[in-house]
């Protein structure tokens, strides 16, 4: 057998180093494949941008609502004890969701949203006891489809608003 040589190599069509045949392009399986693959980065992408975005709204949504309680509760907190204990007298829950508008919170993101309280008297007033109220003020919407709740707790006495305490989702 004779050596080989590049020459030799030459001589017959070939490259030195190629093998047998000479590779002159892309076989259309590679392509299905690395189109199917890219599909997939593609795809994958594209899911994460979504739950991202998706994400980003549920996050607004809680922020704005519990913007609007707070504001609900300051507004109630600038009542007096009169008006309080009226609101406990009162068929429960009450519905605050026209204050939502009123307030200029009433938006695209809070069209959904209702807003509800419910007061309990604890301590009707005395001449010797002062008058306690409890409230629970409850913020209710829907994201596509599901329900999330946002609610805030507090006293009223006739001494003015306890601290309040943010709860739940």
């Amino acid at each position: 057998m004779p050596a080989f040589s590049p020459s030799s190599a030459r001589s017959r069509g070939r490259r030195p180093g190629t093998g047998h045949r000479a590779r002159r392009g892309v076989t259309l399986t590679e392509v299905l494949i690395a189109a199917t693959l890219l599909s997939f980065v593609v795809l994958g992408a594209i899911a994460s941008i979504s739950r991202g975005m998706n994400q980003t709204h549920h996050a607004r949504m809680i922020t704005l609502a519990s913007q609007v309680l707070q504001s609900a509760v300051e507004d109630l907190r600038l009542k007096n004890y009169t008006v309080i204990s009226g609101y406990a007298a009162a068929t429960q829950p009450v519905d605050f969701t026209a204050t939502i508008n009123t307030e200029l919170l009433g938006s695209e993101f809070t069209r959904t949203m209702t807003l509800q309280a419910r007061f309990t008297t604890l301590h009707p007033s005395s001449p010797t006891e002062l008058g306690l109220t409890a409230m629970e003020i409850t913020l209710a919407w829907h994201e596509a489809g599901v329900p999330f709740t946002r609610s805030a707790r507090t006293y009223f006495s006739e001494k003015g608003l306890s601290d309040y305490i943010y709860v739940g989702f």
